[in-house]
C-alpha cells in the first residue's frame, strides 16, 4: 500500500494569465474609466482656459496681438511683463463705500484702512474719493466714475508708477485693461474692445498718457496725488474709497510689493540710470509749464527739515510741496492748473521721461 495521497486529493496551482471579464475584469475596467473621467474631469478648466486664453506667450511682443505699426517709441523698449495680456483683475464696476461704510469697516478688529495706509487721493468737482494701494495692487487699474467724469485710477508697483487719467477720449468711453506688456519697465494699457473682438489694440503708456503704437489715443490726465490715509481724510473727511472684493481677500493680503520694493532686484531690461538716486527710488516727476522735473521724495522730505513743507523749482519758479514722513510722500501743495505731479521709481521715470531734470536737491524756502 502507498504511502502517497491520491492524485485526485492534490493541491495544484491556479494556471497564470489575463483575467478574463467575467472573473472580474470588468471592475478594473470600471475603475480604469472611473480615473479617467476624473482625471477630464480636473483638468477641464485648465485646458479650457488655455483654449480661451487670451493672446500672450510672456516670450513674444507680437504674440499679446497688438497694434504694433507706428511706433512712437521703439519698440526695443516692450517687453512681456506676464503671460499673456488680461493676467490682472481689474475693476469695471468698483465697490465703492460711503464715508459711513468707512467708519464701520475701521471699527473692527481688522479695520480696512488704517493711518498709515498709502491711497490715490482724487477730488473732482468737490467730490473726494480715496482708492488704497492696497486693492490696487492686485487691480492695477480701476475704471471709476466721480460726478460723470470716467476716469481710470492706475498703479504699477513695479514701477512705482500712480497716474488717473480720463476714460473719456475723442466721443468714446473707454475701459482699459493690462496688456501684459511694459515700455521702459513701465506699464502698457490697452482700449478694450466693445465688439467682444480681441486683437489689434492700440498700446497706451501709463507714464505718457498716450498711445505709443497703432492708431493715436490721447487721455488727459486727472490730478491726483499718493499721500496716507490719515493725512487723506482729515482734509477730507466726506472722502468715499474704493472698498475690496470679498472674494479676492487672500490675494489682497498676499499682493504686497513692500519687501520688492526693499530690495535690490530689478525687473524687466530697463538700462539702470548712470547718474542720480538707486534705481528703485520714489520719485515725484512734475510735468507743465514746457518743462519736466523728477525729484527724490526722500530728498524733498530731508529738505522740508520736519515742517511738512518743501520747495523745488520748476520751470524756473518754486514750486510748494507737502509731504510726510511717515510713510514718506510728496504733493504739489498748490493748486496749478498747469502742472501735473505723478509718483514713480527712478528706473522707469527716467527711461519714459529722459527729457526730465534732475534737481540736486529741493530748498527749504523759495
Amino acid at each position: 500500500m502507498s504511502d502517497s495521497l491520491p492524485n485526485s486529493g492534490t493541491l495544484r496551482p491556479t494556471p497564470k494569465g489575463p483575467i478574463r471579464f467575467k472573473e472580474g475584469g470588468w471592475l478594473l475596467l470600471l475603475t480604469l474609466l472611473f480615473a479617467i473621467g476624473l482625471l477630464a474631469w480636473g483638468l477641464a478648466p485648465a485646458l479650457f482656459q488655455m483654449a480661451d486664453r487670451p493672446p500672450g506667450n510672456g516670450k513674444d511682443i507680437e504674440s499679446y496681438a497688438f497694434d504694433l505699426s507706428s511706433p512712437r517709441i521703439p519698440l526695443e523698449m516692450i517687453e512681456p511683463a506676464t503671460l499673456h495680456r488680461d493676467m490682472i483683475p481689474i475693476e469695471v464696476e468698483p465697490i465703492i463705500l460711503s464715508p459711513e461704510d468707512i467708519k464701520a469697516s475701521n471699527e473692527g478688529r481688522r479695520r480696512y484702512l488704517i493711518p498709515n495706509d498709502l491711497v490715490i487721493g482724487i477730488v473732482i468737482d468737490g467730490h473726494a474719493r480715496a482708492y488704497p494701494l492696497s486693492i490696487l495692487n492686485v487691480h492695477e487699474v480701476i475704471n471709476d466714475r466721480i460726478n460723470d467724469v470716467p476716469i481710470a485710477v492706475t498703479w504699477h508697483w513695479p514701477s512705482g508708477a500712480t497716474r488717473v487719467l480720463n476714460r473719456h477720449v475723442n466721443d468714446n468711453e473707454l475701459i482699459l485693461g493690462t496688456s501684459g506688456l511694459v515700455a521702459g519697465g513701465n506699464q502698457l494699457l490697452y482700449p478694450i474692445r466693445n465688439d467682444n473682438i480681441t486683437g489689434n489694440e492700440p498700446l497706451v503708456s501709463q507714464v505718457l498718457g498716450q498711445s505709443i503704437t497703432g492708431s493715436q489715443l490721447v487721455l488727459e490726465p486727472i490730478p491726483h496725488e499718493v499721500v496716507p490715509w490719515s493725512d487723506w481724510i482729515t482734509r477730507h473727511p466726506q472722502t468715499t474709497a474704493a472698498g475690496p472684493r470679498p472674494e479676492l481677500k487672500a490675494r489682497y493680503k498676499k499682493g504686497k510689493p513692500d519687501t520688492w520694493f526693499k530690495s535690490s532686484d530689478l525687473m524687466f531690461n530697463t538700462p539702470v540710470p548712470q547718474d542720480g538716486p538707486p534705481p528703485k527710488s520714489h520719485m515725484l516727476l512734475i510735468r507743465g509749464h514746457g518743462d519736466t522735473t523728477i525729484i527724490a521724495i526722500d530728498e524733498l522730505v530731508r529738505s522740508a527739515a520736519g515742517s511738512n513743507t518743501a520747495f523745488l523749482e520748476h520751470a524756473g519758479r518754486p514750486v510748494k510741496v507737502a509731504v510726510t514722513m511717515d510713510p514718506p510722500t510728496a504733493r504739489l501743495e498748490e493748486d496749478d492748473d498747469g502742472l501735473e505731479a505723478m509718483r514713480i521709481l527712478w528706473i522707469s521715470g527716467h527711461a519714459m521721461a529722459p527729457e526730465a531734470g534732475l534737481p540736486i536737491k529741493g530748498t527749504h524756502s523759495p
